[in-house]
């Protein structure tokens, strides 16, 4: 099995675009959008049941405590990162309701080049949501509190753990996987509790992966005019006793970024329809 955490579901490592994900391939016109062979769906009694998926062998997919609020920020972004906020209308219901899915697809679900986004996977589960709940939605511009991303040093010299990116990422196409020998050798983000390691990633990337932080809570938009790819290294203070300025101080003083306030024209995914999902 090969675990992958909600974050590379929900954020995209991609620029804020609504566009079609990078390995997802259009159906051409009058035939059916890719989707899993078979998928079951069921109702999640918890409330407060943590949202979890992994992808198995076989083109297995397991998704445990999902809220198709969740599912339709994931399938209607393609590439993008969206904040709650930029998810409107529906019932109530979406917002509170929580599901399993299990789902199987036809040979091995497949990352993109770097294994950063399981893109038939956000095109198949656009498709089975579209099925079984009956979803339809649309794309609009709202203007709404955002962040800017920008370098924060007149100068414009960077923080100390903020470096461009030497690093040998690992590729990934059909039958071939980087062997387990080569666990130091990836590419992308990892989060532990308290820090973020990113290697060879673009600020855009940083912008939508923070965006998801819910203490900055807002869409954050990528204005460091910094082109490339780059290491990163930020420890910050998490937990319910820390404080919510923690995460922006050591983005200041560790990478030389901070985020500034402002007003901008988001997308945004209106729901114009759901409806509880058929019986399996």
């Amino acid at each position: 099995m090969r675990p992958i955490c909600r974050s590379i579901l929900v954020l995209a490592l991609a620029p804020l675009s609504l566009q079609q994900p990078a390995g997802a391939q259009s159906p051409a016109a009058g035939s059916r959008p890719i989707a899993f062979e078979v998928a079951s769906i069921k109702q999640n009694p918890s409330r407060d049941a943590m949202e979890s998926v992994s992808l198995q062998p076989g083109g297995g997919v397991r998704m445990t405590g999902f809220k198709l609020h969740t599912l339709i920020r994931v399938a209607y972004a393609s590439g993008a990162t969206l904040t709650p906020d930029q998810v409107l209308g529906g019932p109530a219901w979406v917002n509170t309701d929580r599901y399993d899915i299990v789902a199987k697809a036809e040979g091995d679900l497949m990352f993109d080049v770097e294994g950063r986004r399981p893109a038939q996977v956000i095109a198949m589960l656009k498709t089975l949501i579209e099925d079984r709940f009956a979803v339809k939605a649309h794309i609009e511009s709202r203007r709404m509190a955002a962040f800017a991303l920008r370098v924060s040093r007149r100068d414009r010299t960077l923080g100390p753990d903020l470096h461009t990116s030497n690093a040998d990422c690992p590729r990934y196409s059909r039958g071939v996987v980087p062997s387990p020998q080569d666990a130091e050798r990836w590419c992308g983000f990892r989060r532990a509790p308290g820090s973020v390691i990113a290697r060879s990633i673009t600020m855009p990337e940083v912008a939508a992966f923070f965006s998801g932080f819910a203490v900055v809570g807002r869409p954050v938009e990528d204005r460091t005019g910094l082109t490339g790819r780059y290491d990163i290294r930020v420890r910050f203070n998490e937990g319910p006793d820390a404080d919510s300025g923690s995460l922006f101080t050591a983005l200041n003083e560790q990478l030389g970024l901070t985020f500034q306030s402002e007003r901008a024209n988001m997308p945004v995914i209106v729901i114009d329809r759901a409806q509880r999902p058929t019986p399996d």
